[in-house]
């Protein structure tokens, strides 16, 4: 039999109006065990609870950063024909802009795959660059709509940026826990805008969820396309002749021997905006780019920061500035993307594209 611990004394043998017992090496009343008991598995539980809600892991947001926009709805009809999307072009009021300079919201899957055949280079030029002005405008306002609300949320946080990172909740320097100032949503939201653009900084973040100049976009795209007639445009919607070195892709004819790399196919042509938008904005080849973004919106003077995207560097720049300047391009930095979606089209065209119209435009 177990003895009791011989520093209590026992010789005062008397009753008592309720039943004690041994709690460690006290001898207490029962009621007093049951009621600490209690406590304490109500405070295990209210902080079981707690950590519970504090680290769920947080739900992605559909769709990437901030991409609860209204998404665009594609175009119907034939999207073969060129001479069909004139039709749609003209239908919607986008063969001549409007003057409100408010762009209705126009998006196709991919560019007609005899627009290669156009003779005319005024005619290809206006349905290349009439159809991918939507698409850059949406992108745009899709970046611009993700960083007014980083800037909302960053307005809630007593931190410093240039000191504020987002890889935990702790600021060491300043002692500023930035989760603290914020909903889980809005954490959720921080966390895969930064996994998006590559940074945990607050302050490289602003710097990079910033929107690219319209005219930069359609120049770029027209040269990288051929005016939206090159065999990557046609099989792969690759507009900007963005490289991959994964399986999927299309391989240059022209590829040296020894390289690797394949230009990347996309579903449809807003896809391509976004994934040539997103490297300008993530990628550190561009960080001379974003660093004269901060000062100016010039697009002529940002496509300094641009001499990396190919291998002819300072050439290729002047290339970018010729086609903006020759095919005034500065003029659609000025227009901005309707809410409204158009109505269904269900009409089509036949004939010879190269007979409707005349006259050419310099490239």
């Amino acid at each position: 039999m177990n003895k009791l611990p011989t520093h209590f004394d026992h010789s005062d043998d008397h009753k008592t109006d309720a039943p004690m017992m041994w709690f460690g090496k006290r001898h207490v009343h029962h009621r007093a065990v049951y009621a600490a008991l209690g406590i304490l598995t109500a405070v295990l539980f209210i902080l079981i609870s707690y950590l519970d809600v504090s680290y769920q892991v947080p739900q992605p947001l559909s769709g990437g950063s901030e991409r609860n926009m209204k998404e665009p709805v594609f175009v119907s009809g034939e999207s073969g024909a060129t001479a069909n999307l004139i039709v749609q072009l003209k239908h919607y009021g986008l063969w001549d802009l409007p003057a409100s300079e408010e762009v209705p919201r126009f998006f196709i899957k991919n560019y007609p795959a005899d627009l290669n055949t156009v003779k005319d280079v005024s005619i290809r030029k206006r349905v290349f660059l009439h159809s991918l002005l939507p698409h850059a405008l949406f992108v745009r306002q899709e970046t611009l709509h993700g960083r007014d609300k980083l800037q909302s949320i960053l307005s809630k946080i007593d931190c410093a940026v240039e000191t504020l990172d987002f890889v935990s909740g702790l600021e060491y320097e300043s002692q500023c826990s930035w989760t603290d100032f914020l909903e889980e949503e809005e954490v959720n939201f921080i966390q895969i805008l930064g996994k998006e653009y590559r940074t945990t900084s607050a302050e490289i973040l602003l710097e990079r969820v910033d929107a690219v100049p319209t005219s930069i976009i359609l120049a770029q795209g027209a040269l990288e396309s051929s005016w939206g007639s090159s065999r990557f445009t046609r099989e792969g919607n690759s507009i900007f002749g963005m490289w991959t070195w994964k399986t999927a892709g299309i391989v240059p004819s022209r590829r040296e021997e020894g390289k690797t790399h394949k230009v990347k196919v996309y579903e449809n042509v807003l896809e391509a905006v976004r994934a040539y938008h997103l490297t300008l904005n993530r990628v550190e080849s561009y960080e001379e780019f974003r660093q004269l973004r901060r000062n100016t919106d010039n697009p002529l003077i940002l496509v300094e920061g641009l001499r990396v995207y190919s291998e002819r560097g300072q050439d290729y720049v002047e290339d970018i500035k010729n086609v903006i300047l020759s095919n005034g391009l500065q003029k659609y930095d000025n227009f901005s993307l309707t809410d409204l979606d158009l109505p269904e089209f269900t009409g089509s065209v036949s004939g010879d594209i190269n007979s409707t119209e005349s006259g050419k435009t310099s490239l």
